[in-house]
């Protein structure tokens, strides 16, 4: 009994620092994300024409022992030349599925199967197996400030 207790306290902080992580992105600028993160592994352009950048995060889980999780973050061009991250996917081993489908219902409200809505970030996640692996996408959604501008 005590080690389970054990492991879920592990657990959960290690929820709690990764989500405070991957939801600080979102409407960060380019530079902002470079200060934060350092220099990516790599960045380029998608097929569907979106600039992005690609930065590997060593993570050591009890389901899938240590690897290294990539992240890809997709930024927005706005008139001002200012970058943004709008848009980011996390790839891992499809042994983290089951740890983030709890983690998602735990903490975020289910709108359809594999989807989860963050209503106080305005981000969507989204969860899928491809080939081996876990993908989860994050998108930030913007009726979230046409709620917050029209709020009585």
């Amino acid at each position: 009994m005590k080690t389970h207790f054990n492991l879920l306290l592990a657990t959960g902080l290690l929820f709690f620092i990764f989500t405070n992580d991957i939801n600080a992105q979102i409407l960060q600028t380019q530079v902002e994300i470079i200060e934060t993160y350092g220099e990516p592994f790599s960045s380029g352009i998608s097929r569907q024409g979106e600039k992005y950048l690609f930065y590997k995060i060593p993570v050591n889980t009890e389901a899938s022992g240590t690897y290294n999780q990539g992240w890809v973050l997709y930024l927005k061009t706005f008139s001002d030349g200012s970058e943004v991250c709008y848009k980011f996917k996390i790839v891992e081993p499809k042994s983290e599925t089951n740890y983030n489908i709890t983690s998602f219902n735990r903490d975020l409200v289910q709108t359809d199967d594999m989807k989860w809505k963050d209503h106080a970030r305005g981000i969507t996640y989204t969860i899928k197996e491809v080939k081996g692996v876990s993908l989860i996408t994050a998108e930030y959604d913007n009726e979230v400030n046409l709620a917050k501008v029209y709020k009585l």
